[in-house]
């Protein structure tokens, strides 16, 4: 999935309300590692919900009636026969104050965050000091901390002049669900190392990097794999 059928799909609407396909899922969850304004919209429309869940349950026990109140013998109203279209919950009442919530987080998306991932994608920037990974070993796993506005970096050794003509990398989670997959050529054979990029907003989690060479016929041949503990870490959060 691209950015352009994403915004088409609008898939990251449609992720948030669970209603892609688990291919269609996997896909979007695989664009969201290269791009960063699918990525805050993820976290932003995540963000919104989880403030309305919390908002909706305190504005619907405010609005109960008070006990020891009789209510009044009301007049029988008149059938609404579209009524079944607006869910209690749509009430002017309860809605009034969730949209001017989600105007509060549009506005601040437009003014802040869209500027600064601008800003961000248009200037140098100094990433964290790759962590190194090694082949197998029976040691500790290594702890890769991630930072949750600029990720992480790590460094996988590959085999020093190997005859392959690419190499291709795949990224599973701690179920063993394939998150990610990447292909590079071999351009030299006297580089021994690929530097990847980690988003910050990947889950705090166990991971496992396949290393594969893929030969010129296309054959994939399993290199090495490496197992690490990933921390992520908000910059805003004092220790």
């Amino acid at each position: 999935m691209d950015h352009r059928e994403a915004l088409e799909t609008m898939a990251s609407e449609r992720y948030l309300l669970g209603e892609l396909s688990p291919e269609q899922r996997d896909a979007y969850e695989e664009h969201l590692f290269d791009c960063t304004e699918c990525a805050s919209d993820a976290m932003l429309g995540a963000a919104f919900i989880d403030r309305a869940k919390a908002v909706l349950p305190t504005m619907q026990a405010s609005s109960a009636p008070q006990r020891g109140y009789v209510p009044t013998k009301a007049e029988p109203a008149k059938r609404d026969w579209f009524a079944w279209l607006r869910p209690a919950w749509l009430s002017p009442a309860l809605m009034v104050p969730v949209f001017a919530s989600l105007i509060g987080i549009i506005a601040y998306q437009n003014l802040v965050t869209y500027p600064a991932l601008e800003v961000a994608a248009n200037e140098p920037q100094i990433l964290p000091a790759p962590t190194p990974l090694h082949g197998d070993t029976r040691s500790a796993l290594p702890v890769v901390h991630a930072d949750l506005l600029q990720g992480s970096t790590v460094l996988v050794e590959v085999p020093e002049g190997g005859s392959y003509a690419s190499w291709k990398f795949d990224f599973y989670n701690s179920a063993g669900k394939l998150i990610w997959t990447r292909t590079v050529a071999n351009s030299s054979p006297a580089q021994d190392t690929q530097t990847i990029w980690l988003p910050g907003h990947i889950k705090q989690d166990t991971y496992k990097l396949a290393v594969s060479g893929v030969n010129s016929t296309g054959e994939v041949v399993p290199v090495q794999q490496h197992l690490f503990d990933l921390q992520v870490v908000d910059p805003k959060v004092k220790k």
